[in-house]
């Protein structure tokens, strides 16, 4: 029987920044395999999901990345993820 996916994992995999920190970034670092919503349940626990939407945050904030509508759309999806989940995981 799979794992029940946890609404952090699911919320996170609403968040452009975090699926491409999970699906490129920690694939490519070696830390997934394939950055699906199943291995990211299974191998991060909620404070690490919460460290890794807080660091993209901060790469959404940098001066230069400001003027970006990227950014700035990833930087609204964090804000609302991370007012969500963040107290819960303190």
């Amino acid at each position: 029987m799979a794992n029940k996916i946890r609404p952090i994992v699911r919320a996170a995999f609403r968040c452009e920044g975090l699926v491409y920190q999970f699906e490129r970034i920690d694939v490519e670092d070696g830390l997934l395999v394939n950055g699906d919503m199943a291995e990211v349940n299974a191998k991060y626990d909620d404070a690490h999901i919460i460290d890794d939407a807080e660091n993209r945050l901060d790469i959404c904030l940098d001066g230069y990345n400001l003027d970006d509508p990227d950014f700035i759309r990833e930087a609204r999806q964090l804000r609302a993820f991370l007012n969500r989940f963040k107290k819960a995981v303190a």
